[in-house]
């Protein structure tokens, strides 16, 4: 009966991160050519073999910015609202049901949140990899 017990445990476990098979690293470069160094090694590794969790690079979202105009008394006012390129308001996720009367097409840029000498949570993949789960805010982080 434990061992069922145990094979339980471990099979409903066998998916998520134990703390275990993590390591710490520190940020030595950032963005443009990414480089860590990991606790105990004496070499930092490169950005050919570091793989980043998506959330930690920086993202472009396409949008398009509504103006509507409307009077209040003799007085012009405004808004804007931003619009996803897939039709859903960036502020509250409904979709965009109103007729728009002047747009102006971009984009986005949600900005990566690592910086330089950030201290990070990594795993050891096949191949001598690294793969980056996030920042390390525990401690000293």
């Amino acid at each position: 009966m434990l061992n069922d017990a145990l094979k339980l445990l471990k099979e409903q476990t066998k998916d998520n991160i134990d703390a275990r098979d993590t390591e710490r690293a520190t940020l030595l470069s950032w963005p443009g050519s990414p480089s860590i160094e990991v606790d105990g090694d004496l070499t930092p590794y490169p950005a050919d073999k570091l793989v980043f969790a998506e959330y930690l690079l920086d993202r472009e979202v396409k949008a398009d910015f509504i103006a509507a105009e409307y009077l209040e008394g003799d007085e012009a006012k405004g808004s804007v609202t931003g619009v996803l390129a897939n039709g859903m308001v960036y502020e509250t996720g409904e979709p965009y049901k109103q007729t728009p009367r002047n747009s102006l097409r971009g984009k986005l840029v949600i900005p990566s949140p690592l910086q330089v000498g950030d201290r990070l949570i990594v795993s050891r993949l096949t191949g001598q990899r690294y793969y980056v789960h996030g920042k390390d805010v525990g401690g000293n982080g």
